[in-house]
């Protein structure tokens, strides 16, 4: 049975489109639309592309699909809409099963955790006129506990933070999440949102009139979200461009300390005293910071984030929904690789196209550690795509996470604020010894304390508070794996930086000419792209 899940729309502001396929109980196939076409989280459309990758990746066509799974139930005058477009576009509309927005978040992280039992989190700005669901998972079911209606949402709080911030709301959340670890948690966001017993409570007085007139018809990007005013309790707002001031980081830390401390009184409602695993999803969920502070506390036997967290992720939970509901299950997924490859012969005709000077290496994974240690910055291009938000081994830019140097090195290739830390990708047997706290982390969703042979040993890898946002590499004998596993023969550095294949607001690289385009108009060193070795000047 083929079931394709389906995210996107037609001109408004929803993000992240996407498409996943599933045959029977195995992901087949899983990409963002955004890598396709080259516009970030490719706001107001739907997923042509990735709908054609993921059935070309089986072989099949649309009248090959058995079901459709789109991950919303309240969107007016949609399915007619939607119909024609799948007929239009695909020539051909397979039986359309449309899934809760939260109840798709659940569901892709509950169905592929490997838990017979759990608490589950969907937090997010909102979906189906939610923006926060608690479920108990139990032998393949959800079951919902409570749902906090939209306009009281953690998500929306974060985002007016972003907005006052100068970033760009509903993308730049991650941002305020680095800042908040240069500054001190000293301004009292009481009069913007309460928390107590766990019940969130937004003040809507703080949304743009534009927001709370036309939802569930939401505003798009180039509309604000917020009213533009000043806040007696808050620093002057920020412009984008302008310097980032004291005040402003303050302004993070406490807003990240809001979140965490919302997030952890809505679990303490709800937790009982058998539910000794968490799964967690929706757009908040990318919070790192927090997921490792609920590591830390150890709360819970252990915790799995959904691989994609944001709406793309939702494509993924319906379809997983609607095939648990026709009786197929799912192991435990710890590998996101779910998105477009390409041969060496591809790349090699490709690189001979442009008339660019390669060498072919006979082991890429000891070749690429010696460049490392010789201090090059390596744009790695290996296998199939990642599915979510972080680069994992896949498309990423990787360097020698030892030298403090490094850290600016790879920021100015990435066109990005210096405040902003890097991942370490760490052979996951030797996570304790750099790390105070061990937590599986397949898809860089913790950050966790460093101890002092870790804040020594990838010193560019953590941040300005010792903390880092882990990848644990699995003994997989990915080329990934294998690679670090020589860096760590050469410098007994267990783990290498790690940061996405891309620029500024770039979406990650997709193809080797995107990979060839980054790396001749950046100052990486190195270009390892399946098994050729390409340098500048050569």
């Amino acid at each position: 049975m083929y079931i394709l899940g389906i995210h996107g729309n037609f001109g408004r502001a929803e993000h992240d489109g996407a498409a996943v396929l599933i045959k029977d109980n195995n992901i087949i196939a899983a990409v963002e639309e955004e890598r396709f076409i080259r516009y970030k989280h490719s706001v107001g459309l739907m997923p042509d592309l990735a709908i054609e990758y993921c059935l070309s990746s089986a072989n099949i066509t649309m009248k090959d699909v058995d079901f459709i799974a789109f991950p919303r139930k309240t969107w007016k005058d949609f399915n007619t809409r939607f119909k024609s477009y799948l007929s239009y576009r695909f020539g051909y509309v397979p039986n359309i099963t449309y899934v809760d927005h939260h109840t798709a978040h659940a569901a892709s992280s509950y169905f592929i955790s490997g838990f017979s039992q759990s608490l589950i989190i969907t937090i997010d700005q909102a979906g189906d006129g939610i923006s926060c669901g608690v479920y108990r998972g139990k032998n393949n079911t959800i079951n919902l506990l409570e749902e906090i209606p939209f306009p009281h949402s953690l998500g929306l709080f974060a985002a007016f933070i972003t907005q006052y911030l100068g970033f760009r709301s509903n993308h730049d959340e991650y941002k305020v999440m680095g800042l908040a670890s240069y500054g001190k948690p000293s301004i009292d966001l009481s009069p913007l949102i309460n928390f107590d017993g766990g019940n969130i409570h937004l003040n809507v007085e703080m949304l743009h009139p534009e927001v709370m007139n036309r939802y569930p018809i939401f505003h798009t990007d180039q509309l604000p979200m917020f009213r533009d005013k000043t806040y007696k309790f808050l620093p002057p707002p920020r412009r984008k461009n302008d310097p980032l001031l004291n005040d402003h980081k303050d302004l993070a830390a406490s807003a990240q300390k809001v979140i965490e401390d919302a997030l952890f009184a809505l679990i303490n409602k709800h937790k009982s005293s058998t539910d000794t695993h968490i799964c967690i999803a929706g757009g908040v969920g990318e919070n790192s910071v927090f997921n490792g502070k609920l590591a830390e506390k150890k709360m819970f036997t252990d915790i799995y984030v959904s691989p994609a967290c944001g709406d793309s992720g939702s494509a993924l939970g319906a379809a997983l929904y609607v095939a648990v509901q026709k009786g197929f299950t799912f192991p435990k997924l710890v590998d996101n690789k779910l998105g477009p490859s390409y041969s060496n012969k591809y790349i090699t005709d490709m690189l001979n196209s442009y008339r660019v000077s390669f060498t072919l290496l006979e082991d890429t994974a000891y070749e690429t550690a010696k460049l490392l240690k010789k201090q090059h910055i390596v744009a790695w291009f290996q296998g199939k795509l990642e599915f979510g938000p972080r680069a994992l081994g896949s498309r990423s830019l990787i360097a020698d996470p030892s030298s403090e140097e490094m850290k600016k090195r790879v920021n100015q290739i990435k066109k990005r604020e210096q405040f902003r830390p890097f991942a370490p990708s760490i052979l996951d047997e030797h996570v304790k010894e750099l790390f105070n706290t061990y937590q599986s982390s397949p898809f860089m969703s913790f950050t966790l304390n460093t101890n002092k042979k870790g804040q020594k040993k990838i010193v560019a890898a953590t941040h300005i508070d010792h903390t880092g946002r882990i990848q644990t590499v699995l003994k997989d004998k990915s080329l990934y794996r294998l690679m670090i596993e020589e860096f760590y023969e050469l410098t007994n550095i267990p783990a290498v930086l790690n940061t996405s294949l891309n620029s500024s607001w770039e979406p990650i690289i997709e193809s080797p000419e995107q990979a060839l385009a980054f790396f001749y108009s950046s100052e990486a060193t190195a270009l390892v792209i399946g098994n050729h070795l390409v340098l500048k000047g050569k």
